[in-house]
């Protein structure tokens, strides 16, 4: 069968391209050389972005499973707190910034904090409430917009109705008189 292959020149199809990392994107932390691999996962627990390759293990292996992945990120170091060097998944109200949960029991103790996921849905639905808002006002002045430009078109038929008007009195006036009126 391989020497049918061969006299006809067909051969397995090549590799699938490797998706190197390109201007703008995360490159893979594993990857060696001067070509990394784009990075599709970051670990907030390794502190490190992983192409689809070096990923597996976080996938496979027990020690990893429990390791939190999000969409591969270059800003991973902002999500860490600069103290503990733990995720910052708190929200702290008093101080109004994230930070770790060690932080809430050292610097921040007593304040008035909550989940960063909570904070961030709270902020969204603000958010929203103040869009629609916006859109609200957006919408009333369009409407109102409108209404002047109406009333402008109204103004102007009404100045060409009166002018129509006075035309024909003046005209009228002159037939009775006989003379014309002279308009200064």
């Amino acid at each position: 069968m391989v020497e049918k292959l061969k006299k006809t020149g067909l051969q397995a199809a090549p590799p699938p391209a490797l998706c190197y990392a390109g201007p703008g994107d995360v490159a893979c932390d594993v990857c060696t050389g001067t070509r990394k691999q784009k990075a599709l996962m970051s670990c907030l627990v390794c502190l490190a972005s992983y192409c689809e390759t070096h990923l597996q293990s976080h996938y496979e292996s027990p020690a990893f499973k429990k390791h939190k992945l999000v969409k591969a990120t270059a800003q991973l170091q902002e999500k860490i707190c600069s103290h503990h060097d733990k995720l910052l998944e708190v929200y702290c109200h008093t101080d109004q910034q994230c930070i770790c949960y060690l932080c809430t029991m050292d610097e921040h103790k007593g304040h008035d904090t909550v989940s960063a996921a909570a904070e961030r849905t709270e902020k969204q639905r603000q958010l929203g409430m103040s869009q629609q808002k916006v859109q609200q006002r957006f919408q009333e002045r369009e409407k109102e917009l409108k209404e002047l430009q109406q009333a402008v078109e109204s103004f102007k038929v009404s100045i060409v109705d009166q002018r129509r008007h006075t035309s024909s009195l003046l005209s009228c006036c002159q037939r009775e008189r006989g003379a014309p009126i002279q308009y200064h």
